[in-house]
Order: structure tokens, then sequence, then C-alpha cells
């Protein structure tokens, strides 16, 4: 009896106890706030979310970090602030309220690619880089042999712009977004962008740099949890890799303090020709060799007999500031390897012009170390395409309307390869080109990496500019009505002001006895049109035993600067009684003429046909 007494006594001593202890927990908890950690892995959606513990915490509190742990091939990444696993947490933050803390987990798997920088700048690798245009070994970041990171070391001068990608495409980019740290420890902004943060916009856009030095850069991915933006407008299965999105992907970096080279001096090679570029020095995408180290390439599609070299440019960067000039080295007929002289004429051991011995697309391959040209070539057909002018032109400044309305915007072919159309632009308007392959509906995915915009446009003069050094586009600074067109050979666009009348050139001579071949646009050097307004005219005097030797130069109407196109004056008409007083120059210089017989002739150059008779013009 005593012994059930003494138990019963115990018993009710121990439910006091538990029940004191649990007002003293309640107690303890009340007022507290209440902090849930969930496995975020595979879902947005909270209630899907498994809880790995929940903790109750001061208001003002910080909570502590810990590594939480999941079956399976899983390795964790970090805790999130949102489902979205859109931005980290941030541990050093007060908890103000209840809150919620998202683990993400990734699935182990080798990520088998390769990543460049791509981008431009002042800097030498952007600057190389163009745009990704030019990817080299110097531009790949090194992969770590055992997990998934990629990295690489190199100077950033301020007012650089890049990203990372896996092509020339910027094929699975990885940009802003993907940014841990934009700032030192000390608050000072190192990386910025436009772009508003913590969206798949954000991921795509440029990180532009605002404090120069010598970084490394750090590439952490996860490519289990890649995903693709399907939402995007232009998302296509075939352009998919554009829209790869990495979710748990970071970009950290270390400033290694100031940049190692302050200057630096790039060469390149850029094609020049009768009839490419009229032996103008053209700088643009369709002419210029590609970078890869030392070896220099371009695939280009030529006519046949037109005669070309290549020229060097350089540009010399120091403190991030680009000086451009012209190079004094130069590729010609001397540099081609033994197999390629049999692919183009004009061979020659002093190093004559190059000459295409048929139509078709040559593959050029120079390197700057040995001085060796080699030449590839297939014959093939040159590639057609339907020409439209793009740009905030349409109604409501609405770019694209090429798209919806193809008959407005396209331009009209003059059946020798030049397209012109006649707008009336705006001042602060940008424009482009845009080619689609011939025959192809128009839409804005099949023009892909055929857009043609500042760096086509031959002698700008002072009402165009470049947009921006990042979009390039043809900016409208005087408003007017004009005649845009393209060459579908050279790719140099042309604008010039719209005029009714035939009197849309400025033709000039230029020789040896004449202006010392001087390229200059004075008006004694100036044809003039003639009374019908069918031709335009000059008069030439040749001296007797001083032979002369001439070419005519042609320019849209009222540009005074650049480079024109060389008038191949030996293609003579038939109705000049002088016309055989006048004989092809030395072959080097087929677009040139010579007389050696006295007397003053008048010149004249037809519009239409585009073909030069000499007259003898009586004392």
């Amino acid at each position: 009896m005593k012994k059930k007494l003494l138990a019963i006594v115990l018993f009710a001593v121990f439910a006091l106890s538990l029940f004191a202890l649990a007002a003293c927990k309640k107690d303890d908890d009340e007022g507290k706030l209440t902090v849930t950690w969930y496995d975020a892995t595979g879902t947005s959606t909270v209630s899907d979310m498994p809880v790995l513990k929940t903790e109750k915490v001061d208001s003002g509190a910080k909570v502590q970090r810990y590594v939480p742990t999941k079956e399976g091939a899983y390795t964790f990444v970090d805790w999130f602030a949102v489902p979205s696993k859109a931005h980290r947490f941030d541990f050093d933050t007060a908890i103000t309220e209840d809150t919620a803390i998202y683990a993400g987990f990734s699935k182990q798997q080798t990520d088998t690619r390769s990543f460049y920088v791509v981008g431009s700048g002042s800097s030498e690798l952007l600057f190389s880089s163009n745009w990704g245009k030019v990817i080299t070994d110097s531009h790949k970041l090194s992969k770590a042999a055992d997990k998934n990171e990629y990295s690489i070391t190199l100077d950033l001068m301020q007012g650089d712009e890049f990203q990372l990608a896996i092509d020339s495409d910027w094929h699975n980019q990885r940009g802003f977004g993907y940014l841990a740290e934009t700032k030192l420890s000390d608050g000072t902004e190192v990386f910025s962008s436009n772009a508003s943060p913590y969206t798949d916009a954000a991921k795509t856009a440029n990180i532009k740099v605002e404090k120069a030095g010598n970084y490394t850069l750090k590439l952490t991915t996860y490519p289990a949890d890649d995903y693709y933006e399907t939402t995007a407008p232009n998302y296509t299965e075939a352009t998919k890799e554009t829209y790869n999105r990495g979710t748990y992907d970071t970009i950290s970096w270390v400033r290694n303090g100031d940049v190692l080279k302050n200057e630096v001096t790039v060469t390149d090679f850029y094609i020049k020709g009768e009839k490419i570029t009229g032996w103008g020095d053209v700088y643009n995408p369709s002419t210029q060799m590609v970078r890869n180290g030392d070896v220099y390439t371009l695939s280009v599609w030529l006519k046949k007999d037109d005669q070309f070299m290549f020229t060097s440019r350089l540009t010399k960067i120091s403190n991030g500031q680009n000086t451009v000039s012209v190079g004094s080295e130069y590729i010609k007929s001397n540099n081609l390897d033994t197999a390629s002289q049999s692919l183009v004429d004009g061979y020659s051991e002093t190093g004559a012009n190059m000459k295409a011995k048929a139509d078709g697309t040559y593959k050029f391959s120079y390197n700057s170390t040995s001085k060796v040209l080699t030449v590839t070539y297939v014959s093939e057909p040159a590639p057609q395409y339907d020409f439209y002018l793009d740009g905030n032109i349409g109604t409501g400044d609405k770019w694209n309307a090429f798209v919806d309305s193809p008959s407005d915007y396209k331009l009209t072919s003059d059946g020798n390869g030049v397209y012109t159309i006649t707008k009336q632009l705006a001042a602060g308007k940008s424009i482009q080109i845009r080619a689609c392959k011939a025959g192809e509906t128009a839409t804005t995915s099949n023009t892909a990496g055929n857009l043609y915009q500042f760096d086509y446009l031959k002698n700008p003069g002072q009402d165009f500019e470049a947009t921006s050094a990042t979009d390039n586009n043809i900016k409208v600074k005087k408003a007017g009505n004009y005649d845009i067109s393209i060459d579908s050979y050279s790719k140099l666009i042309t604008i010039v002001p719209h005029t009714e009348s035939k009197d849309t050139l400025d033709v000039y001579i230029k020789g040896a006895n004449i202006n010392g071949w001087n390229h200059n646009f004075e008006s004694q050097w100036k044809f003039k049109l003639s009374a019908d307004g069918e031709s335009y005219e000059f008069t030439l005097t040749v001296e007797a035993d001083k032979p002369m030797e001439f070419g005519l130069e042609v320019f849209a109407k009222g540009v005074t600067s650049g480079y024109g196109t060389f008038v191949n004056i030996t293609a003579k008409g038939n109705t000049g009684d002088a016309n055989d007083k006048f004989v092809k120059a030395a072959a080097e210089t087929n677009n040139n003429i010579t007389c050696s017989v006295a007397g003053t002739y008048k010149v004249v150059y037809n519009i239409a046909t585009e073909k030069v008779d000499f007259y003898s013009v009586n004392a």
C-alpha cells in the first residue's frame, strides 16, 4: 500500500514538472520570431518544399548559417532569400519578421563546356575580342581538374564591357546577374550594369568595368540546374542555347592590383581591292581578318578578276586610350605559299597584287610570324539576299517594322548588285540594314549575322554618326529625304540626300602630272555635269613629250572626305573620236589610263553606262 501511494506521488510530481517546463518554454518563445529553413530544390512553390528545421529568434538577432545534407548525389550550393533562388540570403541582416530561408541543392554533374571572356574595350583581351568575333586561347578560362570552376586573370580598363560565354555567338552567356559581388570591401564600385538586379535580363547584361585593374575572375557552374528562358520572344529549339541560364552559377572575382600592361599595340589586317573596296581602306567586319594568336583568317566571296591585297592597321592602347593609325605591313602575292600560288593570279616574287581567278569563296589564312599566306577556294555562286531597312522609323518609333510591312522597307535592286531605298528620316533616329536570304519571309531571326550598321557606312560626313559603341547603329544627325543603298558585294552602305536629278555624283580626276595623285576635293579637278544632264565632263590638256597617266574617282554628291570608287576607265565607250589615243596603264593599275599624244581632250563619264569616252577638242 505504501509502495502504491509512493508511485502515485512520484507520478504527480513528474507531471507537474512537465507542465512547469512547458510553461517556461512557452514563456521563453513568447515575442520571438520564427525562421523556417526550406529545401527549395526543384521547385519555387513553398507549399511543396520540405522543412529542414525551424527556430525561434529575438527580433533584431541574426541567424547562423549551417550546411544541410540531402540524400542522393546532391551538393549543397547556398542559402537563398527567395523561393526562385534569384539571390542569396544575407546572414548579416537582422531578423525583424518571420523569415523563410531556402536551401539550394544541385545534383553532381561534370561540366564539359569551355568558357571564354567576350566583349570590347581598351584592355588588350577585350579589344582583341571585338564583341566576341575573335576567340583565342588567350580568352579561354582555365577549368579546375576536379570541379566546375573556371578562372582567368586579365587586365580590365575602365569602360570595358564583357560577359562569359561558350562561343562567339554568346551561347550560355553569363553576365552581370551572376556576379557574387560588385564592390570592393571599402564600398568602391567595381562592376555595374543598367539591368535590374535578380532578373533574367540581368543575367544576360554586360558587365561594365568601373575601376581599372588586374583581376582574377572565377565562374562556378552547376550544369544540372541550367534552364532555358522559353518565354523569350525569339526562343526556338534552334536558338535555345542563346537562352541558356544557370540557376546557381556565380562569377566571383579578386582585384589583384593595378593593370599590368598599360600599353599594347594590336595589328589587324583588312582586304583592299579594286571592286570590293574601290581601293579604299575599308575597316569593317566584312573586310577584317579575324585574329587568333599569330594567325589571321578571312572568308570572303570574290568576283572574277577583282584585284586585291591586304593592308594593316595599328591600334595603340595606352592607359585605356586607343590611337589608330595605318600600318606599314602589306600582304601581297609574294606571301603566298606554293600551293596557293595556283589559286589566284598575279604571283610575283616582288609582291604584286593578287587577282581572283574565278567567282567563288576564298578563305585566307595568314601567319604573321612566318609571313605566309594560305588560300583555299570553293567555287560557288554569290550569296543572294533581300535587303531591308530597319530602325526606330516605324509607326510609333517601332523597330522591326520591315517584318510587318516588308514592301515598305525592302531595298530595290538596280540589277548590278546595288540595292536602294528612299526614306524621309528625322534627326535622332537610328537605322541599320538587314539581309535575309532571298525569297524567304522577312523575320528578325533570319537576319542573324547579316546586320549592316555604322561600320559599313561609307563617308558618313556630318549628317550621320554611330549611336554608341555597343549597338553601333547609324544615327541621323540631320533630318532629310535620303537615298540609302548597299552594295551587296562590298557591303558598303551609302546614304546621300535624295534628288530627282541625275546629278547625284561628284567625279574627280587624279594623276601624276595633274595633281600628284593627291587625294583632294579641289574644284579644278572636279568634273562638271553636261548640259543635257547625261554625263560628267572634264577638259584635259596633254603636253608634248609628257605622257599623262590618270584615273577617275567617284563620290556621292557632296562627299568631301574618305575614299570614293575608282572607275575602270579602260572599259571605254564606243563614241569618242580620240579613244584610241588613251591606252591601258601598267597591269598593276588597270583602273588607270595613259595618253602620250599631245592635245586637248574632253573626258566624258556617262552616268547610265558608267563608261568613259575621249573626244578631241579643237583649239
